[in-house]
């Protein structure tokens, strides 16, 4: 069972468009799986420490469907450490990988870094300290756009009590597009009034170094953005740096 119940109240999400890879510090793997649309059922484990997988005698991977997916999404995954996985659409996929696809696959599990194009149907996860760092490749960045929404919506909720109504999609393609510049949302400065709820963001760059990430939330006194909420609906208001 899962044993870290905190919830992580900072959200840092890096998108480099071109590639379809986010760097992101504050997403847990199951409040990726609760918040994705149209969550992966099938999951090839390159990196874990699930002791009820099953394994694949031809690639020699284990994975996970449908049937055991709730089990590792309660897991401890924070204790595997690394936590590396893709999504597959059928068992016979497994069965017709080629060498060279079982070989992108190692390279990413070690790396992180895909060869050509890593075989996967939606997916390709990367974590170390589940909500710590995460390296995900996708194949829709309407997947990610999606996530995101969510996941402020989700993490809110938990933080607050209180339950949202969805971001529009409007509103989450902005929030996407800020990725590109290094979303930073701090949601422990969230500012409530009996009328509206205030949430700071801004943009810091691009980082890996997740540590560096967290000493933002001391250097940044000042925030030009936040993501409000009032009257049951959403709405951006800035200074200087984010557009329509």
């Amino acid at each position: 069972m899962r044993k870290r119940k905190k919830i992580r109240d900072l959200l840092y999400i890096s998108g480099e468009h071109q590639t379809k890879c986010f760097y992101s510090y504050g997403i847990e793997f199951r409040e990726f799986m609760n918040c994705v649309p149209n969550s992966p059922e099938n999951l090839l484990l390159l990196k874990h420490s699930f002791h009820h997988a099953q394994w694949n005698q031809h690639s020699g991977f284990e994975y996970v469907t449908k049937q055991n997916l709730h089990d590792l999404i309660e897991d401890d995954v924070y204790g595997y450490g690394d936590f590396c996985w893709v999504d597959f659409s059928n068992e016979q996929d497994l069965d017709g990988l080629t060498d060279k696809q079982i070989a992108e696959l190692l390279f990413f599990a070690h790396r992180a870094k895909p060869l050509n194009q890593i075989p996967m149907r939606r997916f390709a996860y990367y974590a170390h300290d589940d909500g710590w760092f995460n390296k995900l490749y996708v194949t829709e960045l309407d997947d990610y756009k999606n996530l995101l929404a969510r996941v402020i919506a989700l993490k809110l909720q938990k933080l607050t009590g209180r339950k949202f109504h969805d971001i529009p999609i409007e509103l989450s393609s902005v929030l996407l597009e800020c990725t590109r510049d290094g979303l930073f949302i701090d949601l422990s400065r969230v500012i409530k009034s009996t009328t509206e709820l205030k949430i700071p963001i801004t943009a810091i760059g691009h980082y890996t170094d997740m540590d560096k990430v967290n000493d933002f939330r001391e250097e940044i006194k000042d925030y030009k953005a936040w993501l409000v909420y009032s009257k049951k609906s959403w709405k951006l208001i800035k200074e200087d740096y984010l557009s329509d």
